[in-house]
């Protein structure tokens, strides 16, 4: 599951650092006991992002599973990413897309530090990162539906920085799919980012177009009650290829377990 994916060629980057960059997506987290193992994935995303020291964090929607998320998991969220000290972008997907009241335009991610930021933009926005030599792309997701493109706009690279885009949407070998938010290896390859962090798929998956490497984090909590939830941890290097492994987070089954044990330690306590 840990084997990493290169990419087979790359620019004579003059970047003078490295970059360790911590994905995730589709971690949808909900309200209640149903939720509690959605929320102890969620913790263990943030353990690996604080275990792999990571240089960037980067949410690529379905945060949440719906716009109606109120007070105790909005608490979670602020707690959680207030532990991690790296920039770290959200943008949101089609279950928590930029409606009226939707959740994540209601949260003040200030609570969590100045660390943390949403892009509610939906034309795309560039935020840059001087400290990482990086720039990050993404578009916020007003409507799930079959004129959305998520990549559209996306912008050249900034100089000698590191390119790097976020989107939410489908991967489709084609324009004539029926399908909303479709995203197309043209797209991916055009686009001139080093690493391309998606989400919307819930299963591990690397795409290589041009000099891009796409990659779906993969859902934190699985479908199956045996399969495995998994993020993403990619590596830039200087003239060397993108990198990405594919990290387990735990299968629901697990999950499950834990979230059993913490409600039972709380319930004596």
């Amino acid at each position: 599951m840990n084997k990493p994916v290169t990419c087979l060629t790359w620019r004579h980057h003059r970047m003078i650092r490295p970059l360790t960059i911590a994905h995730t997506s589709d971690v949808h987290l909900i309200d209640g006991d149903e939720g509690e193992n959605v929320r102890v994935a969620f913790t263990r995303v943030v353990d690996a992002v604080i275990e792999h020291d990571a240089d960037l964090f980067l949410i690529a929607g379905d945060l949440f599973d719906h716009n109606r998320i109120h007070g105790v998991v909005i608490d979670f969220v602020y707690a959680q990413l207030a532990r991690v000290t790296c920039p770290t972008v959200i943008i949101s997907g089609n279950h928590d897309n930029s409606e009226d009241d939707a959740v994540l335009a209601r949260m003040n991610f200030g609570k969590a530090g100045r660390h943390v930021t949403l892009i509610d933009d939906a034309e795309g926005r560039v935020l840059e990162f001087p400290e990482l030599h990086a720039t990050v792309w993404g578009r916020c997701m007003e409507n799930h539906h079959p004129a959305h493109r998520p990549m559209a706009g996306a912008p050249p690279r900034t100089r000698d920085l590191w390119h790097i885009g976020m989107a939410h949407g489908f991967y489709v070998d084609n324009w004539g799919a029926d399908r909303s938010s479709l995203i197309t290896p043209a797209e991916i390859a055009d686009s001139g980012f080093d690493y391309l962090a998606l989400g919307h798929v819930h299963c591990h998956r690397r795409m290589l177009h041009g000099e891009t490497l796409a990659c779906y984090a993969g859902a934190p909590v699985s479908y199956g009650r045996d399969e495995t939830g998994c993020m993403a941890i990619a590596e830039l290097n200087p003239g060397a290829p993108a990198r990405v492994v594919e990290y387990a987070i735990g299968t629901r089954g697990e999950l499950a377990a834990v979230s059993r044990t913490v409600d039972k330690i709380a319930a004596v306590g």
